[in-house]
């Protein structure tokens, strides 16, 4: 006799925490997890194996043991752009796109990132999609 097996089913309290914080991401820290607001997110650099998220309303940025690739992964279903080998950008903080050194982003805290040579096309359709006057 074979018994009959029943594959278990998640409790329905669980089944509601699926997906009960889009727009959020847990970063490890050194005390546990911070738990970010990605729309606040400005953009993230790289910097070796860590990488530096610089938060809108943070003073300083914040340092995590992960590499761009890794919050990349994270963050490009919202929108991010990876326009540098080194950096990761939230379009909603473009302040300017500008065409010196073959091509820059300033954002919205003043800093200024050039565009990589295969990334232009990115930008380019970024541009084309806003309202012109």
């Amino acid at each position: 006799m074979n018994p009959k097996t029943e594959v278990p089913t998640k409790p329905i309290q669980y089944k509601v925490l699926d997906n009960i914080h889009p727009g959020r991401i847990a970063i490890p820290t050194l005390e546990g997890f911070e738990i970010l607001h990605v729309a606040k997110i400005l953009r993230c650099e790289a910097n070796g194996n860590y990488t530096k998220i610089i938060y809108d309303g943070n003073n300083f940025p914040i340092m995590v043991s992960r590499q761009l690739k890794c919050l990349e992964n994270a963050l490009l279903k919202s929108g991010f752009l990876r326009i540098h080998h080194s950096h990761l950008i939230n379009p909603l903080y473009i302040k300017k796109i500008l065409k010196s050194e073959g091509g820059q982003v300033e954002m919205e805290d003043g800093t200024k990132i050039r565009i990589s040579k295969n990334k232009d096309e990115i930008i380019e359709i970024l541009f084309n999609s806003f309202e012109k006057i």
